[in-house]
């Protein structure tokens, strides 16, 4: 039997609504995967919020060895095979290539469009906030490899 799996990456600057959004996603897909990087942060170092920029290169790659583990797992949950969502920032390129040579039979890009401004806003509700440079930071980051979207992921859905 073939199996398939979906891999779906979430994208968008921190405060557009990610995790709230596989939290509801969740509930009606209960067999879907998650691997978060904000969970994985918290539980290898203790700390929620990222202190220390020079952790994130080993947080991403402990969230892509998940995933890749979920892909080869037979006994991966979902029928025919696993989905799994990728709750992150991934605003780069880089991480869209990555995920996509872990082998998913298609990926999928679920993106929250909000400005470093919007983004201020919502953090108002939040317990954990990302300075306006960091937004404006990873938000210029995909503004400018947005243009690669269509090349990588096989379905691109605006949030």
């Amino acid at each position: 039997m073939t199996r398939f799996s979906l891999l779906i990456l979430t994208i968008g600057i921190p405060g557009a609504g990610k995790s709230r959004w596989v939290e509801q996603y969740k509930k009606t897909h209960p067999l879907t995967y998650v691997v978060s990087t904000d969970e994985l942060r918290k539980e290898i170092t203790g700390i929620e919020q990222c202190v220390d920029p020079s952790q994130n290169d080993m947080i991403h790659n402990e969230a892509r060895k998940r995933v890749k583990a979920i892909l080869d797992d037979p006994e991966a949950k979902g029928g025919l095979g696993p989905e799994i969502i990728v709750d992150s920032t991934n605003v780069s390129v880089e991480e869209w290539i990555a995920y996509k040579k872990l082998g998913a039979s298609a990926i999928i890009a679920k993106i929250f469009e909000t400005t470093p401004e919007q983004a201020m806003k919502f953090q108002e509700q939040r317990e954990r906030k990302v300075p306006i440079e960091i937004l404006e930071m990873k938000w210029k980051q995909y503004q400018n490899d947005k243009k690669f979207l269509t090349s990588i992921f096989n379905m691109i859905d605006y949030l």
